[in-house]
């Protein structure tokens, strides 16, 4: 590493992150960690400490990804959420990737396959992303499996929102409920349709067996506890959102005590003085107001470092950014920062839901938009 900007992975916080769930909402025999998007901008190593901490499969998004994440564990299942194709089948079975059944086309376009491969079958209730949408269609597959390679091993769904301020969820789920009326679920192994965010939500389900593990595990609540003097305006916002409509209560708080898996730093290259009405960046975007120090930081928008980024800490202190390039980021310091000092861009009390809040965008496509360029550092 010539460049002293890095991701810090600390493994540490992982475990004990995936140990505080799994303490917390017990109720599950399958445990899935999703590990697509590169273990979310983590690393594929981090599969392992997630197996020593109780992760018994693993979801990926696609059959690279899942050929990726097989080279750190020969033995643990992946489910691929994506499609296939039938000419990669040989592959999948070589890397013992579980299927997921997208459509009822695709299941009769694989049928036929001299491969043993194991199969989930997506169902949609709603996302409108992929998934099996007709209940007849669900119980010929299911039929129609039994004389073929794929041995039904799960079925899942997933949710679109949340069901704090929405009745979308409760369609959901009495949507799963309709497609499978006609199904024992009870003889499918595998039965999964919480995230995150739907397990700290929304009350276990007596049909359900597994959950999928995503954000949380890396750290980010799916649920921000509500201190109790706001709890009554929430109810009532919720009251008025819902307009009478009957739905599930949920759960506004939990018990979960998660820490962010990731950090990111970098250090000081350069130190410049300016003298008053001088400017800095691109377009001249900031003009001092007096003598300022600015100092240029190595790290930048080709590291996934956008303008939603508004603070840096170094020395415990914390700096505006006022400038950002594709490879630097000026900030505003003053004389106490020096020459390779390191800088805290996320960490240390800087957090990547601030800046998601700042770029009105999601935690998820901040962590993934962290570039490769910057190395990943395991603890």
């Amino acid at each position: 590493m010539y460049r002293n900007s890095y991701v810090l992975v600390d493994e540490k916080k992982l475990s004990n992150n995936i140990k505080n769930i799994m303490k917390n909402y017990p109720g599950y025999k399958y445990y899935f960690g999703v590990v697509k998007g590169n273990a979310y901008g983590h690393g594929d190593i981090v599969v392992k400490t997630m197996i020593d901490a109780g992760i018994n499969y693993l979801a990926v998004s696609s059959l690279d990804e899942a050929i990726s994440v097989r080279n750190y564990d020969k033995d643990i299942p992946i489910l691929c959420f994506g499609y296939i194709k039938k000419d990669d089948l040989e592959a999948a079975f070589k890397n013992n990737v579980t299927l997921t059944i997208i459509s009822y086309d695709y299941f009769k376009d694989i049928k036929d396959t001299k491969f043993k491969l194991k199969v989930h079958i997506k169902l949609n209730t709603g996302m409108n992303r992929i998934g099996i949408k007709k209940q007849d269609e669900l119980e010929s597959i299911i039929k129609e499996i039994k004389d073929t390679n794929l041995t039904l091993e799960g079925i899942y769904t997933h949710f679109a929102t949340s069901g704090v301020y929405d009745a979308y969820f409760d369609m959901q789920l009495a949507k799963f409920k309709e497609l499978t009326s006609n199904i024992d679920l009870k003889k499918i192994p595998i039965v999964h349709l919480y995230n995150s965010l739907a397990l700290v939500k929304h009350n276990g389900l007596e049909f359900a067996n597994g959950v999928r593990l995503g954000i949380a595990m890396y750290g980010f609540s799916a649920s921000a506890n509500i201190p109790d003097n706001k709890l009554p305006l929430v109810n009532l916002k919720r009251k008025i959102k819902l307009k009478g409509k009957n739905v599930s209560p949920v759960n506004l708080n939990n018990n979960l005590k998660l820490e962010k898996v990731m950090s990111i730093y970098s250090e000081v290259i350069y130190i410049t003085e300016i003298e008053p009405d001088e400017f800095v960046g691109y377009n001249a975007i900031h003009k001092s107001s007096g003598h300022e120090y600015i100092a240029t930081v190595s790290i930048g928008h080709a590291d996934g470092i956008t303008s939603a980024f508004k603070y840096v800490k170094i020395n415990g202190k914390t700096y505006p950014i006022i400038a950002i390039y594709m490879d630097y980021i000026s900030v505003l310091v003053d004389k106490d920062v020096k020459v390779l000092d390191k800088v805290t861009i996320i960490g240390d009390g800087l957090s990547l839901s601030d800046v998601a809040s700042n770029s009105h965008d999601t935690v998820h496509h901040l962590l993934v938009s962290i570039t490769n360029r910057l190395p990943r550092v395991y603890k």
